[in-house]
């Protein structure tokens, strides 16, 4: 299973679009996720659901930790 997020660019600091995005996720914070231009689409992220419960929350931890350090203040 797989879920699209919604990523408000506007709202980071040094990305530029959701492939940058991406592979600043994945050298950081060590997760591969799959930009929506990989769809055709633009401004969001692709993340595979069907993993444990654990994977899932570290995922989150990961991300969350992604997110703040690159928040705009």
């Amino acid at each position: 299973m797989y879920m699209m997020v919604k990523v408000n660019l506007e709202e980071f600091e040094n990305i530029s679009d959701d492939v940058d995005f991406c592979k600043k996720l994945l050298n950081e914070q060590n997760c591969l996720t799959f930009p929506s231009q990989c769809f055709f689409e633009s401004g969001f992220f692709r993340m595979i659901i069907c993993t444990t419960p654990e994977t899932i929350n570290a995922f989150g931890d990961r991300l969350q930790d992604f997110c703040s350090a690159h928040y705009k203040a």
